[in-house]
């Protein structure tokens, strides 16, 4: 839902089913969509470091079903270690 989201409300160019690396491209930036669904309490994604993307889209679902997201800069995720950086809804 997240991807769909992005796709009518910015305007991002999906890439095909199950690519790598990123969910689609704004502009010429790639452009990785996480999703916050109602379900999960704990309002952070999880994404891949060594993903293909300039940003990252998160968009959260409340449990009405309205929509926000936030455009954030890979530099926002830090270098850190491990392979996955966590991004939390309330960070600034």
């Amino acid at each position: 839902m997240g991807e769909l989201f992005a796709e009518i409300k910015f305007g991002l160019k999906r890439h095909r089913a199950h690519a790598q690396g990123s969910a689609g491209k704004l502009g010429n930036d790639f452009v990785e969509v996480k999703t916050i669904s109602p379900e999960k309490r704990a309002g952070r994604v999880h994404v891949k470091r060594a993903g293909n993307f300039n940003k990252l889209l998160i968009v959260k679902i409340t449990e009405d079903f309205e929509f926000e997201a936030r455009l954030i800069g890979r530099e926002a995720l830090g270098k850190g270690k491990g392979k996955l950086a966590r991004f939390s809804w309330t960070n600034e």
